[in-house]
């Protein structure tokens, strides 16, 4: 009985992080499996992803379902602040600990107790503030710049990079010791390039969010759909969705999202793509392709796109193009 309700847990656990980050693919389901597993423990992890990935939400929902969920989460970027300004938002000051130092200040270590907290851009922290963290990882407590008092840190760390950390030691910018206490359960975020199932999932998440700022939600064109699916995302989720918040600007009312509403970096340079493949698919098909002949086909496929095009032994996407060529 134990083990089939720990399954019905597990099972509830994975759909609810599949809904949270909008996907359906194997790769995000693997991770899912990871964040369950690792939430029930006090482990450091360190979060391995690119930049738009998601490394936060990773750390959330780590949050979210461990025995901490009801205290507080606190998220802090490392690569946004210089040495001085780190060390005292990470572990406080005391008052005159520096010019301008007029009152005591309660650092991050000091505000998550009884939660979780996030460092992200780990490998951006100075060496000699490296050497404060160990302590804290390896003693459990800590000193405020200027204090001298030691404080106790009941806190659970979760750290992220886009850097690998190997490698950062390995060139002296990242101490070895430091790197085997964070790295205890690494989690990797698969990039958008590698699970494109997903995008019109998080697609329709981004755009649904925007309801109340928008009199009608559009829809996304086929066409427009095939751009996005075919465009590699450097940039991730996060680049996904400020493509598409110019789209909706663009698209302004209208029912549908279409291709001349995304960002022209992104049309053109699929446009280049689509051009090659359509010349290849043209050599491929067995019959001239002109308005008669393609009308013809749409016909008797009933304007199904997927059918047409394979019987005109072309992709989908070139089945736009001559569409949009031929006015059909």
């Amino acid at each position: 009985m134990q083990h089939s309700d720990h399954s019905l847990h597990s099972a509830t656990v994975q759909k609810q992080l599949s809904e949270c980050f909008h996907s359906r693919s194997p790769e995000m389901h693997h991770m899912f499996s990871i964040i369950e597993k690792v939430a029930m423990t006090e482990f450091p992890v360190l979060v391995r992803g690119e930049s738009g990935s998601g490394k936060e939400l990773v750390a959330r929902a780590i949050h979210d379902y461990s025995h901490r969920k009801n205290q507080v989460f606190i998220a802090i970027n490392c690569a946004a602040l210089n040495a001085n300004i780190l060390e005292s938002e990470l572990f406080g000051h005391v008052k005159g600990a520096f010019t301008g130092a007029i009152r005591e200040h309660k650092g991050v270590f000091e505000r998550a107790a009884g939660g979780t907290l996030f460092l992200d851009e780990i490998a951006e922290i100075p060496l000699e503030l490296q050497a404060k963290l160990l302590r804290i990882l390896e003693s459990g407590e800590f000193t405020q710049l200027g204090g001298e008092k030691s404080i106790k840190s009941d806190v659970r760390i979760i750290t992220a990079t886009h850097r690998a950390l190997r490698e950062e030691a390995r060139l002296g910018h990242f101490r070895q010791d430091l790197l085997y206490r964070l790295r205890v359960i690494p989690i990797f975020i698969p990039p958008l390039r590698e699970r494109k199932v997903d995008i019109p999932f998080i697609a329709d998440a981004i755009l649904k969010e925007q309801d109340p700022y928008f009199d009608v939600t559009p829809k996304i064109t086929e066409q427009a759909m095939d751009i996005l699916m075919s465009y590699d995302w450097p940039g991730n989720v996060r680049e996904l969705k400020n493509t598409l918040l110019y789209a909706l600007t663009m698209a302004n009312g209208k029912p549908e999202i279409d291709v001349y509403d995304l960002p022209d970096e992104i049309s053109h340079t699929q446009y280049h793509h689509f051009q090659n493949q359509t010349s290849n698919d043209t050599l491929k098909s067995q019959q001239p392709i002109n308005a008669v002949t393609l009308e013809k086909m749409l016909i008797k496929h009933n304007y199904n796109m997927n059918q047409t095009a394979k019987a005109l032994g072309i992709s989908r996407t070139t089945l736009w193009r001559y569409r949009k060529q031929l006015h059909l």
